[in-house]
């Protein structure tokens, strides 16, 4: 199945904007509510790095994920293994460094995994200065609803 093919399918099942609001009285309820992603065991291979991608994540299953780049010093060359391939997910990588990665199956990844890594990316860093690594995500859960989800920026020297 080609890119482009794979890209629409996901689309169809994942909400773009959200319609979540954060009131004032409930906020921190609400954020409890986010996917909190963030890299950790960072090692070096090939001049590029591969890092364990972790979410805090205790109410929704995870039925698609994708990730971007946020910038030009770094690009996605691509995922493998964690949860996602665990739970039976395939990786499609596309153009610009996007990486998506869902079960053409229906199959999910479970909430309250959160000491498991969720993927593991493979990294290229475009410049010789300390730089912050930023992700765009989108997380999907089960029937294509958009799951709230936040990327704590990681340095990489």
């Amino acid at each position: 199945m080609g890119f482009k093919k794979v890209l629409l399918f996901f689309s169809l099942f994942v909400c773009i904007e959200s319609d979540i609001k954060l009131s004032k009285t409930n906020s921190s309820d609400s954020l409890d509510r986010f996917i909190q992603l963030s890299g950790n065991n960072v090692r070096s291979i090939n001049d590029n790095y591969l890092i364990d991608i972790y979410a805090g994540n205790k109410f929704d299953n995870i039925a698609g994920l994708q990730f971007e780049t946020i910038g030009k010093d770094f690009s996605l060359v691509r995922a493998s293994g964690g949860l996602a391939e665990a739970s039976g997910f395939k990786f499609y990588p596309g153009s610009g460094g996007v990486i998506l990665a869902f079960s053409l199956e229906g199959k999910i990844i479970s909430a309250n995994t959160v000491n498991k890594p969720l993927i593991t990316l493979e990294v290229k860093k475009h410049t010789k200065k300390s730089a912050d690594l930023k992700l765009k995500t989108i997380i999907a859960g089960e029937k294509g609803v958009k799951l709230e989800s936040i990327f704590s920026p990681l340095n990489l020297k």
